[in-house]
């Protein structure tokens, strides 16, 4: 049997119901949103250069690999790893007692030679004479003469073997042959070193340093048409500027002095170097960098925030708000352009802007071609985040950090404002129904207030079902 408190609530819900269908004659019209706010700015026009930009790898301009002309042991070395050096510099010394004594033996050889040579000489003038006046033959003179030219000969190699044992004990002294930085020595003291074949160490000249990149095919004809079309006093493709890794800007200039003499038919590119003071040696062989080439003067072109270029199918496109129009409208249209460089953080327009559009900079994927939008001035939108920014930072140091409140105040406040126990008692029912009887008797007042709650509500419903 249904009470009376759930009859009324029944009978209220079909009239509600009834009242409901009755006036859906007409259907509810449609919410209508304002159209999107979006950020817009205008193109700016600054004298810009077009540049190629490539990869490439620093190299030395001299590097030497040391090895000894001769063998023998390393007696000393002269320098200290990674040192500058100059030009011609003892770096090591081989042991120089075997060529010492080479260089006696060449020099005694040349003094038998020379009294060999003696010799011969007063043969041949004691037998002419003799000749003449036919008490010896003609043949005993050609031989006197032959043993004279012999000794000639063995003067002369006598003399060769000097040098070469002067050389060759020149040679134990092991100098730099260019001013540079040396590496460290490959060889310890008291090893045998074999003449040509063992390395001692390197030198690297880097003071300039050289620069080498590959430029692609297209943009050698590219940089041909170029310079031949220069105008007299332009800026030619010698200057480059260079950067390294992480680094703003390009701030290592330099110039061109070296193209290969054709295009790699393997790769379609050709290796081009270039030169770069390096006085302070910040720059080493090996570095990875960044090369900037000039292919054109300064000229006035159209910049644009890179944000506010997207890209689809069609191709890189901008979003554009046109001026308004009979309804005050201002209605989004699609821009295809053409891009050109990265200057400073902006993007090149090449073609496909004349310079005094509005174009959607912040809010591209609210604005959708051919709908309105709510255009705001990019500049005037930073003002106000400025002025924004500055009335937070005022009111951050006007307000005052509350004081701490002890734990003891805390914990006798919350002693002193617990909800007591609650304690709800059903009447006497006049059945033989069991009487209800809910108590709260947790601690915790919020806990003890929902049992309170719990407990009067099943009370109210056995009474209603009564």
């Amino acid at each position: 049997m249904i009470s009376l408190p759930y009859r009324c609530i029944l009978l209220l819900g079909m009239l509600t119901v009834v009242g409901t269908v009755s006036g859906c004659g007409q259907p509810p019209p449609l919410p209508t949103f304002p159209p999107p706010a979006v950020t817009v700015d205008r193109p700016q026009v600054k004298e810009v250069v077009d540049f190629l930009e490539f990869t490439g790898s620093t190299r030395a301009q001299e590097m030497v690999t040391i090895r000894a002309r001769v063998s023998g042991y390393l007696q000393r070395i002269e320098f200290i790893d990674g040192a500058t050096v100059e030009k011609d510099q003892l770096l090591f010394v081989i042991e120089p007692a075997p060529f010492e004594i080479a260089l006696a033996s060449a020099k005694a050889n040349l003094q038998k030679a020379v009294a060999a040579l003696s010799l011969a000489d007063a043969e041949v003038k004691r037998t002419e004479p003799l000749v003449r006046r036919g008490a010896l033959s003609q043949q005993e003179l050609d031989v006197k003469i032959a043993n004279q030219s012999t000794a000639g000969a063995d003067k002369a190699a006598a003399e060769a073997a000097i040098t070469q044992a002067e050389l060759n004990l020149s040679y134990t002294r092991v100098l730099a042959p260019i001013s540079g930085r040396i590496g460290r020595h490959m060889v310890d003291i008291g090893n045998l070193i074999e003449a040509e074949k063992t390395v001692l160490t390197t030198i690297e000249k880097y003071s300039p340093i050289h620069a080498y990149f590959t430029v692609s095919e297209s943009d050698v004809l590219r940089l041909m048409e170029q310079k031949r079309s220069a105008k007299p006093g332009s800026a030619g493709i010698a200057e480059v500027s260079m950067a390294l890794p992480g680094q703003d800007g390009y701030p290592f200039r330099g110039q061109v002095d070296f193209t290969e003499t054709g295009i790699d038919a393997r790769t379609g590119t050709q290796q081009w170097r270039a030169s770069f003071e390096n006085k302070d040696g910040s720059l080493v062989p090996g570095l990875f960098v960044r090369v900037r080439l000039p292919i054109s003067d300064p000229t006035p072109r159209l910049l644009l925030t890179d944000r506010a270029i997207g890209s689809d199918q069609r191709g890189n496109f901008v979003l554009v708000v046109k001026p308004p129009n009979a309804e005050k409208a201002r209605i989004v249209e699609y821009r295809a352009v053409k891009l050109g460089i990265l200057h400073d953080g902006m993007r090149v327009i090449q073609d496909g802007l004349k310079g005094d559009e509005d174009v959607v900079v912040n809010g591209l994927q609210q604005a959708r071609p051919g709908f309105s939008v709510t255009p705001e001035d990019a500049q005037s939108e930073k003002e106000k985040q400025n002025s924004l920014s500055n009335a937070a930072g005022t009111a951050s140091k006007g307000t005052q950090t509350p004081k701490a409140i002890p734990a003891s105040s805390i914990q006798s406040t919350a002693q002193s404002t617990a909800v007591p126990p609650v304690v709800l008692t059903a009447p006497p029912s006049t059945d033989s129904q069991p009487q209800v009887r809910a108590e709260a008797v947790s601690s915790d007042p919020a806990e003890a207030s929902g049992s309170a709650l719990k407990a009067a509500v099943g009370t109210a419903k056995q009474q209603g079902d009564q």
